[in-house]
């Protein structure tokens, strides 16, 4: 007969009227489980994303103490959470795959209510040496997909083509007609001038770690043709490239470069390189139509700091190239203007201020 039969059984409940009372203490008994877990549920102000241990270790270490068990998460990292100020943490494992299971299966973690946080993704990366020393703090304001294309061998592709890189739906590398906004769509995220413009100030007040002794020898080799490159670490707004490759090389460099300036009609300026910038967009874009979160357009910071530019000195050999990869500075540059920005944040202060920044052009802070 199951559990309804069973139920029944007792004497108390032989009559209707005594259903009736049975099932009304049910349908209350229901409600007040169901409002006690509402109540339980957490509402971030901010979300901390973070790619891998490297990443994450400072925001755990100083910020974010508690740890929130997070088994759907593809990195097998706990959340972090800090209820003060109402911040929540992850890391959500390297690579465009692991970076949208684990934003997706955080947005519909029915722990949390995530529509009015603001998320700010705090990372390292490869830089142009054109823009940035080492140690410097980009803020996006272009997210750029540079994993969705057709690829020709060099050795194989027409002679008088600058790369075996081109659009899905086009026949040669940079061909016209430039990319329609159908087009555009899943491959380019312009996050808010206004927000980026904000975040950039206030991560400027708040200043970055001076270069080590490591940088500097780092960067020697290119300051004769770069001069950014030997400059002291700066926070600039700088646009970022996302694929799934950790490539090196100048004639890879002037690809991102076109590739970014393609996709936003000359408006981005390549200046970081990342695996995950493009998937978190991507994910949060897909929680927002699902009423989850905010859209990334209107709600999501990118920070990468430079661990690494992405192509050798002149006169090396991609091949021989070990990146001159220096994390642990990127990693404290990055929790040096990134918390600052949370605070900020998580204390409502960013639109109070927001008209009075909101007038520093993207396309001049290189000049």
């Amino acid at each position: 007969k199951g559990l309804v039969g069973s139920a029944m059984a007792p004497s108390s409940l032989t009559s209707m009227s005594g259903l009736r009372w049975f099932v009304a203490a049910l349908l209350l008994g229901w409600a007040s489980v169901a409002g006690a877990s509402y109540q339980d549920v957490l509402r971030p102000d901010v979300v901390v994303v973070t790619t891998f241990d490297g990443e994450w270790r400072h925001w755990r270490e100083r910020l974010l103490h508690l740890e929130l068990p997070f088994p759907a998460g593809a990195s097998g990292f706990p959340l972090g959470w800090n209820a003060e100020l109402r911040v929540l943490g992850l890391v959500t494992g390297m690579g465009s795959k692991n970076a949208a299971m684990s934003i997706t299966a955080l947005g519909h973690d029915s722990r949390f209510d995530l529509r009015e946080a603001h998320w700010l993704l705090a990372g390292i990366g490869g830089f142009d040496p054109r823009h940035a020393s080492l140690g410097s703090a980009a803020f996006a304001g272009f997210l750029v997909d540079g994993n969705m294309a057709r690829f020709v061998d060099p050795r194989e592709m027409p002679s008088h083509w600058p790369t075996g890189w081109m659009p899905l739906n086009r026949s040669a590398p940079y061909a016209s007609p430039p990319p329609t906004a159908a087009e555009k769509e899943d491959m380019v995220y312009r996050l808010s001038p206004e927000l980026v413009a904000w975040a950039c100030a206030v991560a400027r007040a708040a200043g970055l770690p001076a270069a080590t002794e490591a940088q500097r020898r780092a960067s020697e080799g290119y300051i004769a043709d770069y001069p950014a490159s030997g400059l002291p670490p700066s926070v600039l707004i700088g646009d970022s490239m996302s694929t799934d490759s950790f490539w090196a090389g100048e004639l890879s460099t002037q690809w991102a470069r076109r590739w970014m300036r393609y996709w936003t009609s000359d408006t981005a300026t390549f200046v970081a390189s990342d695996m995950e910038d493009v998937a978190v967009a991507a994910s949060l874009t897909a929680l927002a139509r699902a009423g989850r979160a905010r859209p990334p357009t209107e709600a999501l910071l990118v920070l990468r700091t430079a661990s690494n530019f992405v192509f050798p000195p002149p006169g090396q050999q991609p091949g021989m190239y070990d990146g001159g990869f220096i994390p642990e500075p990127a990693f404290e540059a990055a929790f040096a203007v990134g918390e600052p920005v949370v605070r900020a944040l998580a204390a409502g202060r960013w639109p109070s201020i927001a008209g009075r920044v909101a007038g520093e052009k993207h396309a001049t802070l290189w000049a």
